[in-house]
């Protein structure tokens, strides 16, 4: 592999399982808009995506993910995954590879219609309550997750100070991204936005690990 470019090949299973997920978020998703979050029942979600409640479950976990899912989680960590060949890097070389892979990675997987469930996901963050309060819980094990890619991609321990300083950092400066957005009432492209705050993440990195 080329440290110019970035062969993201996630199993036939991952890309059916994302596919499946994203496919019952946007039928979930237009029945809360339509009916009110609250109103629908995980059962009717199921009804209307032609699977099973169990499947749901298995999938989401909580009715909450099913508005918190974000199918550009999976895809970036199989991204960070592939970075570097397979080989363990310093943390300092992964970030010289990343910087001209940022603006081609976005194109790929923030697409409109991931954009246009974003805001949507982001308008119910924002009115109902237990989404709010999993939305938090759900970066903790965001955090926990790239903290773990993180460590197998450098060849350090989880538990290293620089590893968790790193997912620490990618994920709350992006979730305070996605609150910015929508505080502006979703003004510009989400890929924009992304591209703005990964460049500030980069520097924040190279900063502390140059």
């Amino acid at each position: 592999m080329s440290e110019s470019t970035i062969e993201s090949t996630p199993s036939l299973w991952e890309r059916r399982k994302i596919e499946a997920m994203s496919r019952i978020q946007r039928v979930a998703l237009d029945l809360f808009t339509a009916h009110g979050y609250r109103e629908i029942t995980v059962e009717r979600v199921a009804a209307a995506a032609g699977v099973s409640p169990s499947s749901i479950y298995r999938y989401f976990g909580t009715k909450e993910m099913l508005v918190l899912y974000d199918e550009t989680d999976p895809k970036t960590l199989e991204i960070l995954r592939a970075v570097g060949g397979g080989q363990p890097r310093e943390l300092r070389e992964l970030l010289v590879i990343a910087r001209p892979l940022v603006a081609p990675v976005l194109d790929e997987i923030v697409t409109e219609d991931v954009e246009q469930r974003t805001r949507v996901r982001m308008e119910f963050v924002a009115t109902i309550p237990e989404v709010k309060l999993r939305q938090a819980e759900r970066m903790r094990e965001l955090e926990d997750e790239f903290r773990i890619a993180l460590a197998e991609v450098t060849g350090r321990d989880a538990n290293d100070l620089q590893v968790r300083t790193a997912s620490a950092i990618i994920i709350w400066v992006c979730m305070a991204a996605l609150d910015h957005w929508a505080g502006t009432g979703f003004e510009g492209r989400l890929k924009d936005v992304y591209a703005e705050v990964v460049a500030s993440i980069l520097v924040s990195l190279e900063s502390i690990f140059g």
